[in-house]
């Protein structure tokens, strides 16, 4: 840690002094009677000193995590919503159709109404989707879990919004006669307004949280290969992050179509002439039209998806970057490093 020199005016068998050099500590001379004592004891303050710098570092990282999280996810949240609206409504009404009914694209009816419920979904989806983000950013920035473990946590938490406004939009989107005033005035005089709120929940986090988990998932695993491959080392470009986020929003949109659809059996099961809840609503529908209704709706589904993924992932960049945030590392094997600043 430095050398040792004898101490000034003294004779032979005087104690040696320390002579401390830490470019962190200053120059420091440390006299003691056992040097191996003073070294140690320096070595162990600097080292308190760094562990101390390194948890303050830390916990800021978190916060401007979150607070980058919270901002992002919100603007890109509304940003799909408002765009692409009329996509998920068009999807709705195709998988909440009763088994057998002749209901496409020509069928003028479908076209009608298409931002129904666009209010209600809102309210839900702007708090849910910052709620999401800033999750999954506070425990992707700690760099100890896997990004599909970040997405579920973050799944579970942004549900909380999203799950009953989600309700109440799909069943206003099959129903032209259903008000919000109406759908609250139902819930909250009904024997257990908790239930009726969150119907279907349990499909609906089933749907959505290997939806955020193969999203995100993707969306990493994308940037990592493209930064590997593609002049590695220089930051990614709006643009290209934008069609990295395209891609995994199909890829998720086609693997979770089955889920969808079991989701929406449940909300609107009266409309779709069923009387069922849970996945007995994906069982009668399998046995009246065969495994094919899977994947109604899949088409409006992966397209609604995959531009939701450009427009999302840009708009949740370019907040970032407006911020001044940088992203956490990925590893190779998955994992999340921390960027040093």
């Amino acid at each position: 840690h430095g050398s040792t020199l004898p101490r000034a005016g003294s004779g032979i068998g005087t104690s040696p002094v320390l002579w401390s050099a830490d470019p962190h500590e200053g120059d420091q001379r440390v006299f003691d009677n056992k040097p191996g004592r003073m070294a140690t004891k320096a070595r162990s303050v600097a080292k308190a000193k760094a562990t101390d710098k390194k948890d303050a570092s830390v916990k800021t990282g978190k916060r401007s995590a979150f607070k980058v999280g919270l901002l992002g996810g919100m603007s890109a949240g509304l940003t799909v919503n408002t765009c692409l609206f009329p996509l998920n409504t068009l999807k709705t009404r195709l998988q909440s159709r009763p088994v057998g009914a002749a209901m496409g694209f020509a069928d003028r009816s479908i076209l009608r109404g298409l931002y129904r419920g666009f209010f209600i979904d809102t309210m839900g989806t702007f708090p849910g989707t910052g709620l999401f983000m800033a999750t999954y950013e506070v425990l992707k920035a700690t760099g100890a879990l896997h990004p599909t473990l970040c997405a579920a946590g973050a799944s579970v938490a942004g549900s909380l919004f999203t799950a009953p406004c989600d309700a109440m939009k799909q069943r206003m989107q099959v129903d032209p006669a259903a008000t919000v005033r109406g759908e609250l005035r139902v819930a909250f005089k009904s024997a257990n307004p908790i239930k009726r709120l969150f119907v279907g929940y349990p499909q609906f986090l089933i749907r959505d949280l290997p939806f955020d988990a193969i999203q995100m998932t993707s969306f990493e695993a994308l940037k990592r290969w493209h930064s590997r491959t593609v002049e590695p080392g220089r930051r990614r470009t709006p643009a290209e992050l934008a069609w990295l986020g395209g891609v995994a929003g199909a890829i998720t949109g086609l693997l979770t179509t089955p889920l969808d659809v079991a989701r929406t059996a449940e909300v609107c099961a009266m409309r779709a002439g069923l009387s069922c809840t849970g996945t007995e609503c994906l069982v009668q529908m399998v046995k009246q039209g065969g495994p094919a209704v899977l994947l109604r709706g899949s088409l409006p589904r992966m397209v609604e998806i995959s531009l939701g993924g450009v427009l999302y992932f840009s708009a949740l960049e370019h907040t970032k970057r407006v911020l001044g945030y940088h992203d956490p590392l990925s590893g190779d094997d998955g994992k999340v490093k921390v960027a040093n600043a």
